[in-house]
């Protein structure tokens, strides 16, 4: 299953891209926004003299956050590069040394005027190398996926559903084909293992001192890919908990999640050279907040009569969740994570602000649209696990009624042991798949979670304990196949259109932006410009920047903010000042920033009169810059794209590059 889909993926790319007859720089192009942004760093160690200077650079880079010098360890998650940099580098020593080539190239003409280019494929060219690291990840997801699907229902049919699910509604569940370099690609599949593990540790009938270690060694795979890990562990530590509060899984179970969370937890912290946003974080503060609840907490909560014991315990779960994680924020002063309440309060009242507003105005930060909903109902995925639901809370409520009964029947009360018989790896299942269905509502992107977690769901329709009126196994097994003939109808259509996606990637006013850079400009002129420019800027040309794509620091944030006055309404002078202020050379504009808004008060200036109102009344600036009078820049390059404004400077003498326009 994992080569199917490494396959499926990798075939998907170079059909959208025509990648392998790209040129080394359309290559870099493709990657836009963060993806361009992790791959910088994979170059950086595969063009170093060795590896440990290429770690070097990351550990000291003065060139992402000019003038600053930062840990990119530290702030990013990037051991997938340094992993990927590193073993490319043996790969490629080694092949050399027995003389074996393992690339080929050939020379494209692209036609329309633009000049050919030597294009290399093969696992001896660093970005097909980097791309094979991308398609095992996704290989390792649908392998996974099956083994989990199959561990859930206990049964290999439970494993073929979820895999045939996960590929009928494949455009739902992934996009790894289209956005390789983020970080999700990496990240997701540790999710599915962490899940897999924690399910087993609920279920197992005596709990081992390998399970903690399996699971806090997942947990620190998954944590050091992705910085969004944080928040599906603290769903999966509170489910945890919450099943142990009410009484479905004992309390060595939950110490051992618990035990093997905070393993995971504090190497990650350690190997992150102490990132501020993990310490600070919704996952320090539930593990600290239950920690605290079991030692001091509960014993009290223990002499309450049920059900109020276990309302007290998950209210103080909350509570002292929370309160840890505000504690700790002020004890370390960090404030990286505060947008994300932002966003979340932008979504349910009428507050916005700059930061929210880049965030929500963005199609993937959007609600969940009707249109993913029809499409997982057009495949049966949301009936049949509207129907998997339904038959575990029936069989759930039916063991837990007739354990109350039988008790109550010999004992004249209700001691524990209700839920015996009941499944608490499928309840946590069930459970994360509820947790997952409200982020991927409120987040769009964050589908990724909900859809492969249907699919798990939906191989118990294979878990014969949940079907008592279907005795025979062959009656079974054919209600199965004509379900999945069902599936099948526009599934396969799914597939198929996919795969007829072609496409043949090119953007010549971004190549001509980027070669003007790298012939034009000192190699330590510094950049400004919308974010997803930037990140080319960095590494197609290793010129200096002062702001990028990944917007989780607070005080990159604020650059972006003084860098993005260029799209506001204030005067020239002001935003010369401020970017002078900030020892710019160049700033870049872009059209679509200056002129277009994807959607009614999303446009830049849209964005910037709710921030400054009182300038509701004055021009955009950017388009009189793009378009007309620059001063007191200078414009010193432009094309039907871009324009590049010179910021003289008393900082860094340069002298000014040759005009150039297309």
């Amino acid at each position: 299953m994992g080569v199917v889909h490494s396959v499926h993926v990798a075939t998907m790319f170079e059909n959208d891209r025509h990648f392998s007859h790209l040129s080394n720089l359309e290559r870099e192009m493709t990657f836009r926004t963060e993806m361009g942004l992790y791959y910088s760093y994979y170059k950086s160690i595969v063009s170093a003299d060795s590896f440990l200077l290429g770690l070097n650079r990351l550990i000291h880079n003065n060139l992402t956050e000019f003038p600053d010098v930062i840990n990119t360890l530290q702030r990013f998650n990037l051991y997938p590069e340094v992993v990927l940099g590193g073993t490319y580098r043996i790969f490629n020593a080694v092949t050399t040394w027995l003389g074996v080539e393992m690339r080929e190239c050939w020379q494209v003409s692209r036609g329309r005027g633009l000049s050919p280019v030597v294009s290399c494929e093969g696992l001896g060219d660093p970005v097909y190398w980097y791309l094979a690291g991308v398609w095992l990840s996704a290989g390792l997801t649908a392998a996974l996926l099956f083994l989990h699907g199959t561990l859930l229902s206990g049964d290999l049919m439970g494993g073929f559903l979820t895999i045939i699910c996960f590929f009928f509604n494949h455009g739902e569940a992934t996009r790894v084909q289209w956005t390789p370099p983020l970080r999700e690609s990496f990240g997701f599949p540790w999710s599915v293992a962490l899940n897999v593990a924690v399910t087993q540790v609920l279920r197992a009938p005596r709990p081992v001192w390998t399970q903690p270690l399996l699971v806090g060694t997942l947990s620190l795979i998954y944590l050091l890919c992705w910085q969004f890990a944080q928040f599906t562990t603290v769903a999966v530590l509170g489910i945890v908990y919450a099943l142990y509060a009410v009484g479905v899984v004992p309390a060595l179970p939950m110490l051992l999640v618990l035990l093997g969370t905070s393993y995971g937890f504090l190497n990650n912290v350690v190997l992150q050279f102490g990132n501020s946003l993990l310490v600070s974080s919704p996952l320090a503060g539930c593990l600290l907040g239950v920690l605290l609840l079991y030692l001091f907490l509960e014993p009290i909560f223990q002499h309450l009569p049920f059900p109020t014991n276990t309302l007290a315990q998950l209210s103080f779960l909350f509570v002292s969740c929370a309160a840890c994680k505000i504690e700790l924020s002020r004890i370390f002063g960090v404030e990286d994570d505060a947008h994300i309440l932002n966003i979340l309060r932008g979504k349910f009242t009428n507050y916005s602000d700059f930061h929210t507003l880049l965030y929500t105005c963005s199609p993937e930060f959007d609600m969940l649209p009707p249109e993913s909903i029809q499409r997982l109902n057009e495949t049966l995925l949301l009936p049949v696990v509207g129907l998997v639901i339904l038959a575990v809370l029936d069989h759930t409520l039916g063991r837990v009624h007739s354990n109350m009964l039988r008790r109550l029947e010999e004992d004249g009360e209700t001691p524990p042991g209700v839920w015996s018989g009941v499944d608490p790896g499928v309840l946590f299942n069930v459970i994360l798949l509820a947790f997952y269905g409200v982020m991927a509502g409120l987040i769009m992107r964050l589908k990724l979670f909900l859809t492969p977690q249907l699919c798990i769901v939906a191989s118990l329709l294979a878990c014969k304990k949940y079907w008592r009126l279907i005795e025979r196994r062959e009656v079974h097994v054919a209600v199965l196949a004509v379900l999945v003939s069902g599936m099948c109808v526009r599934g396969l259509k799914n597939i198929s259109e996919q795969h007829s996606i072609q496409g043949e990637y090119s953007n010549p006013e971004l190549e001509e932006l980027v070669e003007w850079v790298q012939t034009e400009t000192h190699q330590d002129a510094v950049f400004a410009g919308p974010m997803s420019t930037m990140a080319n800027v960095l590494l197609s040309t290793q010129r200096p920047i002062v702001n990028h794509p990944h917007y989780e620091h607070a005080g990159l944030r604020e650059r972006t903010k003084k860098v993005y006055s260029i799209f506001s309404r204030r005067s020239a002078q002001s935003v010369y000042e401020t970017l002078l202020s900030m020892r710019v050379n160049y700033v870049v504009l872009e059209e679509s920033w200056c002129m277009r808004k994807s959607r009614p008060g999303c446009g830049m200036a849209d964005i910037w009169d709710v921030e400054e109102p009182q300038n509701r009344h004055k021009p955009s600036l950017c388009p009189r810059l793009f378009h007309r009078n620059a001063a007191p820049f200078h414009r010193v390059f432009a094309n039907d794209v871009f324009v590049v404004l010179q910021v003289p400077s008393r900082y860094v003498e340069i002298p000014p590059p040759r005009y150039h326009s297309a």
